[in-house]
């Protein structure tokens, strides 16, 4: 090989190098930009440094509060006291007789990977057999519907009808799976979301939906601006919520 080949066929390898050095660099960056934006940046924490029992009223359309007890529980351990910076449990109850029992659940973590027990879990795991899962929509205020769930629970002689909402940040996820993706979306935004679960309960034979949708009702007409936003987001009476 004369010199000017080699010359040739050298300068064509190092512009293979140089291309190759050209990609990988080009995929370090990609790589490099996709985990700054990943970095969630700033902490959502709607409840700020107030008190959840003391923004839950203890009287309100009707409603007195009556007990803290009788509730179904997420499951007593490590994971629970670390999900929930703050959990109220109340009974309620009315001139008529209902009675209807109320779980709000707030997490303020600040990790990133916030999870919610929900009653798909803890109810089986209270030895409950759920024997009705359906999609639901509470309707809390003109303007205002929750994507929820309704459940029917039943064991040996109690059978609990229920609904239920959570919030991830501004997602309203009905499943495990939206959950995990509504934390992802929200920190590829750059923000770690607080979350709440809230759960409206009574027994009884029937179909109770109707009572559980207006309890819901009475207490958020009943509730500050604060306790709003922790239950269905920042200036939710004017937007619709996004589906997951």
């Amino acid at each position: 090989m004369n010199e000017e080949s080699w010359l040739r066929h050298a300068g064509q390898g190092e512009a293979r190098a140089t291309r190759r050095e050209a990609l990988l660099g080009g995929a370090m960056i990609a790589v490099a930009a996709a985990g700054f934006a990943l970095k969630p940046r700033r902490i959502e924490k709607l409840l700020g440094n107030a008190k959840l029992e003391s923004l839950v009223p203890d009287a309100f359309g009707g409603w007195k509060y009556q007990a803290a007890s009788g509730l179904v529980l997420p499951p007593a351990d490590q994971m629970r006291d670390k999900i929930y910076s703050q959990l109220v449990t109340r009974a309620y109850t009315r001139a008529d007789g209902a009675s209807v029992m109320l779980l709000i659940a707030y997490s303020g973590a600040q990790d990133g990977t916030i999870q919610v027990h929900r009653p798909e879990v803890c109810y089986p795991a209270s030895g409950y057999k759920l024997t009705t899962i359906a999609q639901h929509e509470t309707p809390l205020a003109p303007g205002v519907a929750i994507p929820s769930r309704y459940i029917v629970a039943e064991a040996d002689l109690r059978r609990e009808q229920l609904i239920y909402w959570t919030r991830v940040g501004d997602y309203f996820p009905t499943k495990w799976s939206a959950q995990r993706g509504a934390v992802v979306r929200e920190n590829f935004a750059g923000v770690i979301p607080d979350g709440v679960l809230v759960r409206v309960s009574t027994v009884g034979s029937g179909d109770e939906s109707a009572l559980l949708d207006g309890f819901a009702r009475d207490l958020y007409a009943a509730i500050g601006l604060r306790l709003r936003q922790v239950l269905v987001g920042m200036d939710r009476g004017t937007q619709a919520p996004k589906l997951t």
